[in-house]
């Protein structure tokens, strides 16, 4: 090797490695700024108890929450905290496990869907041209379909199929996991495609190219670094939105099935009896609803405010 070509390669290496010192204190500050802000730490704070709840269910829970523990309808008191539903089950018990089913389905929902929606977006905004023209038109069709709408007719049909009208409990909840994450995949795509279109002709893409790098190469290892940020706060916000669409689906008979203590199943099967004043099957379950999704939503904003400051 020359003295020129190795004096390259040194210069190379050491630039190389200046840019990953640089990533990795650009890292540090943010997390250092992340844990100054009061939004993260009380959506932190938030989303920990409920993940806690999941993980430990029945072990935590006073009752059990799947069988009946005493009269049905009695209200919020000191030995039912949130009262008992319409077969005397305990509130509080199923509020409390019920957070497994959504956790289970959602983040997995969203992260799965944040995955395909960020290799077509990358795909997308990076080979453009054709490429890019008839995968727009896809996701753009899928766009202008409501996601709860078109969720509920896929798992409706899945639903009255023979094949997949005997999946088990277990597998229904994959089921919502791939639905959920398909619908969520064009939305994705839509802001990745953006972020890549942004770095796709800068100087370090143009290097890589003039050195020869695959596309994978080049989009995995340079590009893919670069746009992470946008990727993680999408991911973010997509689990909130997903939080939100399980519960609906469950909500509206598609989803998780009975016996589940989901939140949105508990919020139906509660409904029926609101007219008559019983208000607690259904407020609880709202609310366990509406503070995880602030929870998520407050740690969305605390990441989004970091990397765009």
């Amino acid at each position: 090797m020359s003295e020129a070509s190795a004096s390259s390669a040194t210069t190379s290496a050491t630039v190389l490695e200046q840019a990953d010192a640089e990533r990795k204190q650009a890292r540090r500050e943010s997390w250092r700024l992340l844990r100054r802000r009061p939004g993260f730490i009380i959506g932190m704070v938030i989303v920990v108890f409920w993940l806690v709840c999941a993980i430990l269910e029945k072990r935590i829970t006073p009752y059990d929450p799947f069988t009946y523990t005493t009269k049905a309808k009695l209200a919020p008191s000191a030995d039912h905290w949130f009262g008992t539903d319409k077969i005397g089950r305990d509130i509080f018990s199923r509020v409390l496990a019920g957070a497994r089913d959504v956790l289970v389905v959602a983040p997995p929902a969203a992260v799965l869907g944040v995955s395909l929606g960020t290799f077509v977006g990358m795909t997308m905004g990076y080979f453009r041209g054709r490429v890019d023209l008839v995968l727009s038109r896809i996701v753009e069709a899928f766009l202008a379909l409501p996601v709860v709408l078109v969720g509920l007719l896929v798992l409706s049909l899945a639903g009255t199929s023979s094949v997949l009208a005997a999946i088990t409990f277990d597998s229904r909840k994959v089921l919502v996991i791939y639905v959920v994450a398909l619908l969520f995949t064009p939305i994705v795509a839509r802001t990745v495609r953006a972020a890549v279109i942004a770095e796709r002709d800068l100087d370090y893409v143009t290097s890589a190219r003039l050195r020869g790098e695959s596309a994978t190469f080049i989009m995995t290892r340079e590009v893919l670094p670069n746009i992470a940020a946008p990727i993680v706060v999408e991911l973010t916000v997509r689990i909130g939105y997903a939080i939100f669409t399980v519960s609906t689906l469950s909500f509206l008979g598609v989803g998780v099935q009975r016996p589940s203590p989901d939140w949105g199943l508990a919020i139906s099967e509660g409904r029926d009896v609101l007219q008559a004043g019983i208000w607690w099957p259904v407020t609880f379950p709202a609310l366990a609803i509406a503070t995880l999704v602030i929870g998520v939503n407050l740690v969305a904003d605390s990441i989004q405010a970091v990397y765009e400051r």
